[in-house]
């Protein structure tokens, strides 16, 4: 007996330290050589995916850039051949440049040179010579861009050039890196009026670059069509080493997007490319292969760790256990002998033992789990589940299975109906009930079975009849019965009778009772509806629909708060629209609310209660008027939103606006625009306030102010009626003459005359 235990000890030791150590070979043999091989191929995917999504935001920003001079010629304001006779042009010009103002956040300035007077007018209403720009302080002074070299280009200037980011030391003698684009006006042309002058704050491209993605901790580079640098993200120390230069001009001669692993200065970097079709720029990416696999490195040495503690701790509890604990576990054996005595009674060991009682339990708890499995009603709803969902190969399959939950139809046709309700819990349970019950009700020539669907608030009914039972006539009837048995409304959609050849059939007739149901609920004209008779409108608004919503990306791009509201009203009216069908209300509406959202999330990308709203708005079983309200909700949400994070704007007091039309309201300049400008204001914000400030519009009352100046000198002068109307802020005597004439009701000379008499 003692060496029979301790034969019985060794191998028990054995075959638990044999287990222990199987999922530690499983670990090192596969999961350590591939797991960092995994993770590197998913974060090249990603670093490719961060490197195109860069490229994306640049090739949007830059399309202005080189659109530019074409706008600038087509300006018939411009007349640039003109502004070397007339000081007039030259302010026509500057002012005309401050309307290009229309994407301060990318550009910092943009510079119009007209080459026969040689200046250049900023966007911003200022005008600079070719001199300015020699000196630092007072022009833009490229420190690495000679003075000479600057002039040459802009006169001999035929094609586009981008200038590398470098140092500019603009007006005031701030140093800013710029991007510079110089383009001729036109573009390519011979005799070329001037050129454009565009720049762009290296700063602003590099937060362009981290905020694709606040997580990504790499460096983006910009390489032009020759292979150049034009912008890093970073100054990292590998850039002057001899590989990165070798990759830089390997990649500069490629001409399609690429992603691999190169090494740079002894260390492994995850590098992706693209190209743009744009303007043949490539967007490259280096993120080190250390810090992408620091993470599962890190979990790999704490699984090694953790599972050496446990093998220790396991071997030096499994020993002590079998050890110190033989006598109980002989007694359990005893015990599990006289439970489950074999029939023909052999000697066995323990573990013969244990391995008997086991397969006793795992049979006993075979035949428990097949009892607990018949269930019939579950097992019946189940497997009609699957019939409808096209599950089920042919009918052969499904009888065999039939028989056993005591399904049986006896009819050729069959039909599928979809009975949707508001109510769930507790008043579907009634619904369904009723159902049950109506199933006893069906005349000798049907057969049908009522069962729950896996949506919720949805009910299915299988129905085998003969070719001319009134299914329609019986849903009805249905519906009624529901309706006075538990007081609540259904919308019942029946699909196309058929003589069901395969089950693939009674699929089919099951996604037309869901559209018809969906139809029903969501358009509410009527409670029972066959296929046949669903009249659906054609209508060809994708293209209306889809135009709506990319302008609705791009006011939620460009923060436009008025704009975002108006086209998604647009977008509610098209949804009501009763020519839209059911089928494309919805996925109207779940691509209005993701682009909404999105939105949302680029603002409060952490709120939890914008989280659950979000969950919420994807709920399967809204109505048409949910649907709008979701939207209405979501989309003044973020107007909101957009509103609190726009400056606010500066407003004026009457004795400010007093002070500077006294100031400025003989200038012939003074305009609603320079009002505007002066005091910060938007200029439809501040003709808005100086009406309700002053009482009257803007115009009116500088006029006013004008004649009035112009009757006094009238009476008190003998100026001539030139120099007075130059005096009052009029450009020319006939614009004067008109606004005195409709103002006072005669002209100047009448009224000279009729005064000084």
């Amino acid at each position: 007996m003692r060496i029979h235990k301790v034969n019985l000890l060794t191998k028990l030791l054995i075959s638990y330290l044999l287990v222990l150590m199987f999922p530690v070979i499983v670990i090192l043999c596969y999961y350590y050589p591939y797991s960092a091989e995994v993770v590197k191929e998913k974060e090249m995917d990603w670093n490719a995916h961060i490197t195109e999504q860069f490229m994306t935001s640049m090739d949007t920003f830059t399309r202005y850039v080189y659109n530019l001079p074409f706008e600038l010629v087509q300006n018939r304001e411009f007349k640039m051949y003109k502004a070397e006779e007339s000081d007039y042009q030259r302010v026509l010009i500057a002012n005309e440049m401050k309307k290009y103002n229309a994407t301060d956040a990318f550009i910092y300035n943009t510079l119009l040179y007209v080459k026969n007077i040689g200046y250049l007018f900023s966007k911003t209403g200022s005008a600079y010579s070719l001199e300015d720009l020699s000196i630092p302080g007072v022009g833009y002074y490229y420190e690495n861009w000679a003075h000479e070299d600057m002039i040459q280009t802009l006169n001999d200037l035929h094609s586009p050039v981008v200038r590398p980011v470098e140092n500019v030391v603009v007006p005031g003698n701030n140093r800013v890196r710029m991007l510079t684009f110089v383009q001729p006006l036109p573009v390519g042309g011979s005799n070329s009026p001037g050129a454009v002058m565009i720049m762009i704050r290296e700063d602003t491209i590099v937060r362009m670059m981290k905020s694709v993605s606040e997580t990504y901790s790499g460096d983006f580079f910009v390489l032009d069509g020759q292979g150049r640098r034009l912008v890093s993200s970073s100054d990292a120390s590998y850039q002057s080493s001899d590989d990165f230069k070798k990759l830089v001009h390997r990649l500069g001669e490629e001409s399609v997007s690429s992603s691999g692993i190169h090494t740079i200065s002894g260390s492994d970097y995850l590098v992706s490319s693209s190209v743009s079709d744009k303007n043949g720029w490539k967007y490259v990416s280096l993120l080190p292969v250390s810090k992408s696999l620091q993470g599962i490195r890190t979990i790999q040495l704490n699984t090694a760790i953790l599972v050496g503690l446990i093998l220790l701790l396991e071997v030096f509890i499994i020993y002590v256990s079998i050890r110190k604990n033989y006598q109980p576990i002989r007694r359990l054996v005893d015990l599990a002998v006289h439970v489950f005595e074999p029939l023909e009674r052999k000697p066995m060991n323990e573990i013969d033992t244990i391995k008997y009682t086991l397969e006793e339990l795992s049979q006993a708890n075979s035949k428990l789990d097949e009892h607990v499995r018949g269930s019939l009603p579950i097992m019946r709803d189940n497997l009609l589940f699957e019939l409808v969902s096209g599950h089920i190969p042919d009918w052969e399959s499904f009888e065999q299975e039939a028989r056993r939950v005591g399904i049986r139809f006896h009819h050729d046709n069959y039909t599928v109906a979809v009975l949707c309700c508001e109510s769930d819990g507790a008043g579907l349970d009634k619904i369904l009930a009723c159902c049950r019950d109506y199933e006893g009700l069906l005349p000798d020539d049907a057969q049908g079975c009522f069962f729950k669907s896996i949506y919720q608030q949805e009910l299915i009914l299988v129905c085998s009849h003969t070719a001319d039972f009134p299914i329609k006539f019986c849903m009805e009837r249905l519906h009624d019965e529901i309706l006075e048995r538990t007081g609540q409304q259904t919308a019942i959609g029946i699909g196309k009778p058929s003589a069901a050849q395969s089950p693939v059939d009674l699929h089919l007739s099951y996604l037309q009772a869901l559209r018809t149901a969906e139809f029903l609920r969501i358009r509410k004209t009527g409670t029972v509806l066959i296929f046949d008779n669903l009249e659906i409108p054609q209508t060809g608004a994708v293209s209306y629909f889809a135009e709506i919503l990319q302008s609705l990306e791009l006011a939620i791009l460009k923060n436009d708060a008025a704009m975002l509201a108006s086209l998604a009203e647009r977008m509610i009216g098209y949804l009501s629209n009763d020519s839209l069908p059911p089928h494309m209300i919805r996925s109207v509406y779940l691509n209005t609310v993701t682009v909404i959202f999105n939105g949302l999330q680029r603002f409060r990308h952490d709120d939890q209660s914008l989280l659950r709203l979000t969950e919420a708005a994807f709920n399967h079983r809204y109505t048409l008027e949910q649907m709008i309200g979701i939207i209405r909700e979501s989309y003044a949400k973020l107007c909101e939103m957009i509103s609190e994070t726009l400056p606010v704007s500066r407003t004026a007091t009457q004795e400010e606006i007093l002070s500077l039309i006294a100031e400025k309201g003989m200038d012939p300049n003074c305009s609603l625009q320079m009002m505007a400008d002066y005091f910060d204001m938007s200029v439809s914000n501040f003709s808005h306030h100086f009406k309700k400030t002053m009482g009257q519009n803007f115009k009116e009352y500088i006029d006013q102010l004008r004649i009035q100046k112009s009757i006094q000198l009238l009476r008190d002068s003998e100026e001539t009626l030139e120099s007075i109307s130059q005096q009052v802020g009029y450009t020319n005597t006939s614009s004067f003459i008109r606004s005195f004439k409709k103002m006072v009701g005669t002209t100047p000379g009448q009224y000279r005359n009729t005064h000084k008499a």
